[in-house]
């Protein structure tokens, strides 16, 4: 299988430039060349950026938020394999998406994460640190899960049997609640999903869900599932952290 025709990396960007460029050049020097830029209207924009690096690129004018955002890239992506990964998480383990794609192919498994610390603080240093730290162990047999801790900051979607489900999460929530629409689908479904276990990425703890804006945003998106009734979500996703797993 040729991954760089199979599979898009689609990360969505609002703001953060260094924070997302550094993830840009991490996974293009990983050998991943099919990157997809979605600007969630971006000041400046990411245009320079994605024409430097040759990638894929579609901004929006002002920020539509994470879920209705995930919504376009599925229409927008054509390959069979998409990754949904946030600007804020990176890849630590080498060949990571050459060997998930292919094992997902072979398996037949429609959604899959890894797992993923997540930090306060990254520097392109500590990247680089813990890549080494975690590739020295590097192993090529795979080990995953079917109930560990899920994250929504780095799935990889089989893209044709996801859309053949209710594939686009609801209009009435904008940032959070958006992986759980994900997960259920393929659980509610009785598809087959997968956390690597021996896999991981690394996860800037996110500072903006502090701001007064998107607070606004999130208390909204409460209201409207106690509104609309939260029946569609799959309760077995919310696997509890074992006693000082540092692990999501």
């Amino acid at each position: 299988m040729d991954i760089n025709n199979s599979h898009t990396i689609a990360i969505l960007a609002f703001n953060n430039h260094q924070l997302t460029i550094d993830n840009i050049e991490i996974l293009l020097n990983d050998g991943y060349k099919n990157i997809f830029l979605f600007d969630n209207g971006s000041e400046p924009s990411f245009q320079s950026i994605a024409d430097k690096y040759s990638l894929k690129y579609y901004r929006e004018k002002e920020n539509i938020y994470v879920n209705p955002a995930w919504n376009k890239i599925f229409n927008m992506v054509s390959t069979k394999y998409l990754t949904l990964l946030n600007n804020d998480c990176y890849v630590l383990s080498k060949d990571y998406f050459y060997d998930i794609v292919l094992h997902m192919d072979n398996d037949n498994i429609i959604l899959s994460s890894c797992k993923t610390l997540n930090k306060k603080k990254i520097t392109l240093q500590k990247i680089k640190l813990y890549k080494k730290i975690y590739n020295f162990f590097y192993k090529a047999n795979l080990k995953y899960a079917n109930n560990g801790r899920r994250q929504g900051w780095l799935m990889t979607l089989n893209l044709d049997e996801y859309k053949k489900l209710n594939y686009l999460i609801p209009e009435y929530i904008k940032i959070w609640y958006g992986d759980d629409w994900i997960w259920s689908q393929i659980i509610k479904n009785k598809r087959k999903y997968a956390i690597y276990k021996n896999r991981y990425a690394l996860h800037l703890r996110n500072k903006t869900l502090f701001k007064k804006e998107i607070q606004s945003i999130l208390n909204k998106d409460k209201e409207m599932m106690k509104k609309k009734g939260i029946e569609w979500v799959e309760k077995s996703i919310y696997v509890k952290s074992r006693l000082f797993n540092r692990y999501i």
